[in-house]
């Protein structure tokens, strides 16, 4: 990691970092969707350990400042977009990630590919986890997973709309992680 920029830790210490080997083979065709990227430590983390297959993706969506109603505009305020793109730059497969600095409704609206792995770390209001989990789901591939950040994190609400996604698609998906990151496998 020394080779990269970043001012926050936040995924040095993540559990999906520690994890993901155990859930995502590093030599199959992994098409990945990071929903919200930060800095782009997970990004290049992705890139880095799960995308040798030649014919293996990285989609990346953050709006970063471009919406008025970002919940990180008080974070997003020094070098983050930069330190991201510098990330990306200088990242182990950087050919085959795919950048999108829109809202992840309007990436979706306009999305017509599958993922095998989505990790979910964007806007904590509610109503955007909510969309961002429906609409994950939706172009999730059998047998693919979603992670999602901030599970057991300070907001309740947030746990309160993942589980509440959780009830409704109940008998679709097997929780294959519970702390305070949520992970499920599609069935």
């Amino acid at each position: 990691m020394c080779v990269y920029k970043y001012t926050k830790t936040w995924f040095i210490h993540c559990e999906l970092r520690y994890q993901l080997v155990n859930f995502l083979d590093k030599t199959q065709k992994n098409n990945i969707l990071e929903i919200g990227c930060y800095e782009g430590l997970s990004s290049v983390f992705l890139a880095d350990n799960f995308l040798s297959n030649q014919k293996s993706s990285l989609t990346c969506v953050d709006p970063f400042l471009n919406i008025d109603n970002n919940d990180y505009s008080q974070l997003l305020q020094n070098d983050e977009e930069l330190n991201f793109d510098y990330n990306i730059s200088k990242c182990k497969n950087t050919d085959k990630i795919t950048v999108y600095k829109i809202t992840s409704d309007i990436f979706f609206e306009n999305n017509n590919k599958t993922y095998n792995f989505i990790y979910i770390d964007g806007c904590r209001e509610t109503d955007f986890i909510k969309r961002d989990m429906e609409n994950s789901f939706k172009f999730l591939e059998k047998y693919g997973t979603i992670w999602i950040n901030d599970y057991e994190g300070e907001n309740s609400d947030s746990k309160r709309i993942m589980d509440d996604f959780l009830e409704k698609y109940i008998g679709r998906y097997i929780v294959i992680h519970k702390g305070y990151q949520l992970a499920i496998r599609k069935r």
